[in-house]
């Protein structure tokens, strides 16, 4: 405004540099022509004073716009930043006791509930790890304690009874040794479980090889368990890139899995390649009790039995599917128990391929 007006007076005053011209001639108004220059130095007096006065009221508004606009500037801030302060209290109230409870709030569109809305999804994943740890630790401490306090109460037995014949001191050595043996594996394949997080070492390899070699290893295994094995390949040799011993460790996984616990006679290995997904798939099916849809998904978790006495039959860990789907997944492939399979149980294992050849020589 004061510039406005500054620039609307210099119209009134008379440039020396454009002549001794009259000031009614420089601005032509027709009000300026009937009066004397004496009036229009008055005139511009006036003017000149009420520019004056409108200069200083106008630098008198601005201290108390100055406040107002602070004052109004702080409660507007306040009342934005009032939910912020909600959830930084929320957020502050938050530890490993109550990580499943949600903040609530109010979905009004704007960035504030898309935060607490990611807030509380980042809180219910935390609180899944967490249990997942929990659990874990709990599960591999049972594991370990079981065999220790057999072998504890074994030898102390042993030391309390001296009229122990050879044979009972063989049975009670054989009985130690296969507990040591337990925990021995448990150890190899907790620990192989926190290596498969790292990079692992792949080459090219064919895929039909690793499978031969798998079930030859097995012959024995499977001879005993009198179950009946049919394998179908194909006669191409299959290039994927992978740690051919992780792999083998985990498709013996499924096939000593199927043969402990299936209860079935029959086991079919059936291996095809999906070039549309570049996907060699393998189907390892059984005619056996099958798994319950529900706990379909389950059996991959660590330590996870559908049969919570079976490890005292069999020696199992709960460990051998969970280590299966990390080398699986470390291969960027995918393995699940199919859901569309009606007699039994079938595991399907998915993998990425480089190349199918022609025909193989072995």
């Amino acid at each position: 405004m004061n510039l406005w007006l500054t620039d609307y007076m210099k119209t009134w005053t008379h440039d020396p540099s454009m002549g001794p011209k009259p000031f009614v001639q420089v601005i032509d108004r027709p009000r300026l022509r009937a009066v004397t220059e004496e009036q229009r130095q008055l005139i511009m007096e006036a003017r000149l004073e009420d520019l004056n006065n409108i200069r200083k009221v106008s630098l008198y508004a601005i201290i108390p716009l100055i406040f107002i606009s602070f004052g109004g500037g702080y409660l507007l801030s306040s009342r934005m930043l009032k939910p912020l302060d909600k959830l930084n209290i929320e957020m502050t109230k938050r530890n490993l006791e109550n990580l499943r409870e949600k903040i609530k709030y109010i979905d009004n569109g704007d960035e504030i509930s898309s935060l607490i809305l990611s807030f509380n999804n980042m809180t219910e994943r935390l609180n899944l790890a967490f249990e997942s740890q929990r659990n874990f630790v709990e599960n591999a401490s049972h594991e370990i304690k079981t065999p220790l306090s057999v072998i504890q109460a074994t030898i102390e037995n042993a030391l309390e009874d001296d009229k122990l014949t050879y044979k009972e001191i063989e049975l009670i050595l054989n009985n130690i040794k296969k507990q040591i043996v337990f925990i021995n594996k448990l150890t190899e394949d907790l620990l192989l479980l926190a290596v498969l997080k790292n990079h692992i070492k792949t080459e090219d390899i064919d895929f039909r090889k690793v499978i031969e070699i798998t079930v030859n290893n097995l012959k024995a295994v499977i001879a005993k368990s009198k179950m009946n094995l049919k394998l179908s390949m194909g006669n191409k040799r299959i290039l994927i890139k992978a740690n051919q011993e992780l792999l083998q460790r985990a498709l013996a996984n499924i096939v000593e899995n199927s043969i402990k616990y299936s209860g079935g006679t029959k086991l079919d290995i059936k291996v095809i390649t999906d070039m549309a997904r570049n996907l060699t798939i393998v189907k390892f099916t059984d005619d056996g009790k099958g798994i319950p849809l529900e706990q379909m998904d389950k059996v991959f978790e660590r330590f996870y039995r559908i049969d919570k006495g079976r490890s005292k039959k069999t020696g199992g860990s709960g460990l051998g599917l969970a280590i299966t789907k990390e080398i699986i997944e470390a291969h960027g492939g995918e393995v699940y128990v199919s859901k569309n399979h009606i007699k039994g149980t079938q595991f399907v294992i998915e993998l990425p391929i480089i190349k199918e050849q022609g025909t193989s020589n072995n």
